[in-house]
């Protein structure tokens, strides 16, 4: 094959890798908008064709089944949310707690649709731990950046990123039924609670009020 012949094999491969590229990124843009109109289960893989006005053959072309194309915006949206984090990093130099947890909560508040979904247990507990796991893993790696082994002493700092995690998912889960705090103001009372904790008088004991002292 001389290079003429070679030079034109390598541009029909390139604008087929850019076809496929662009079929992949459209049918994955119309999961999203089917996922958030009908919900997980009651989307269709031929809804999702529809919308993106192909044809099944090619959606099985992507992807196995709903499951697989719904993992992939997950698993897209994670990535987004991991270089985000990690190009404010080194854009800043630093690194901090609230930094990650404020990332965190911009990147689900922007999302929403998705983790309503993901986030969900009744559908699909694994993937709510899956997501869960990888949140607390990124928490737990900004601990071991932030402080050695003696700021924690003798406890376990992927607990502690697995409770800080927990917090988050449920701010997150939050706004499922209600958009407001926003992303800065939800990260912001999160960011409080961790640093210092709950009001002191509330471990502190308290007399019960008899029922007719409750009455009065």
């Amino acid at each position: 094959m001389n290079d003429g012949s070679m030079a034109a094999l390598t541009a029909r491969q390139n604008r087929g890798a850019k076809r496929r590229a662009r079929t992949h990124a459209e049918l994955l843009a119309a999961a999203r908008k089917v996922f958030a109109q009908r919900g997980y289960y009651d989307a269709s893989i031929l809804d999702i064709t529809a919308a993106a006005d192909m044809g099944v053959g090619t959606f099985y072309l992507h992807f196995k089944d709903k499951d697989d194309a719904f993992n992939t915006l997950i698993d897209e949206v994670l990535q987004a949310l991991e270089e985000k984090i990690v190009l404010e990093v080194h854009q800043q130099g630093t690194i901090s707690l609230q930094g990650v947890i404020r990332s965190i909560f911009l990147n689900a508040y922007e999302n929403r649709d998705l983790y309503r979904i993901a986030l969900n247990r009744s559908s699909n507990v694994k993937r709510y731990l899956d997501i869960e796991d990888m949140m607390a893993k990124g928490i737990q790696r900004a601990f071991d950046q932030l402080g050695d082994a003696s700021v924690f002493g003798a406890q376990n700092t992927y607990l502690l990123a697995r409770l800080t995690t927990g917090m988050i998912a449920q701010g997150i889960t939050w706004w499922f039924d209600s958009d407001e705090p926003g992303p800065e103001q939800m990260a912001a009372q999160v960011i409080s609670l961790l640093e210092h904790g709950l009001p002191a008088t509330l471990f502190h004991t308290h007399p019960l009020e008899s029922s007719a002292q409750a009455d009065e």
